[in-house]
């Protein structure tokens, strides 16, 4: 069964899976939206319901970000920071909606998946909170200004999920010189949780920051569901 909402300008696709205890969100941009028969062949390869959550193009560097910051470069907007924000709606509306247009009443476990900024939101939450047990980042933007430092202030939180991230091997030498720091920046991330105990999975894959979108989306299912 698939079903599509719209939860204020975020449009949905839901997609039924066999297993009625958990679910796997993931959060990608509206410009680059994947086939609904793709959808449908992971919710069924994997056996789980899969919601995809589509952030439109103008909301895509606001929406996301955990705090205000310039843009990376001199001549790019900057980043409004209202992480927060989407967070509060992703919980009190679009699960709530997504789950009851699938009939889904007793998830008992919630994961999430992001990319690039919404691979930053989907690290960010989790360690602010339990509304996801498991999570996949995939080129997650940990450049952003700030973030590390952040984060290695953090107390790690216990955590009963995994977590499984990839990298592009051409990402630390992108052209934009704030993104070079990301490699090192994932890799720290990954050292410490593996260092507090939690099942982290690190991936260099080939390519650069936009490649194989689909394969990479399979490669966190794969990481997240198989042997669970």
């Amino acid at each position: 069964m698939l079903k599509k909402i719209k939860i204020e300008d975020i449009n949905c696709v839901c997609v039924s899976g066999e297993d009625s205890k958990r679910i796997v969100y993931m959060i990608y941009p509206a410009l680059v939206p994947f086939q609904d028969k793709w959808i449908e062949e992971m919710a069924s390869k994997y056996q789980v319901p899969i919601v995809v959550i589509y952030i439109p193009a103008d909301g895509w560097n606001d929406m996301l970000t955990p705090w205000p910051e310039p843009g990376e470069t001199p001549d790019s907007p900057p980043f409004a920071g209202k992480a927060a924000e989407t967070l509060k709606t992703i919980q009190e509306q679009l699960i709530p909606s997504a789950e009851n247009a699938l009939g889904l009443k007793n998830i008992e476990e919630r994961n999430l998946i992001g990319v690039s900024l919404s691979g930053l939101f989907t690290f960010w939450q989790w360690m602010l909170c339990d509304t996801f047990k498991s999570i996949g980042c995939l080129s997650a933007s940990f450049w952003y200004n700030g973030f590390l430092n952040w984060f290695e202030k953090q107390t790690l939180p216990p955590k009963n999920g995994k977590a499984y991230f990839l990298l592009g091997v051409k990402e630390p030498k992108a052209w934009i010189k704030a993104y070079r720091s990301v490699g090192e920046n994932t890799e720290k991330i990954v050292e410490k949780l593996k260092e507090s105990g939690i099942p982290t999975t690190f991936q260099w894959v080939p390519g650069d920051h936009f490649a194989n979108p689909t394969e990479r989306a399979e490669d966190a299912l794969k990481g997240l569901f198989i042997n669970t």
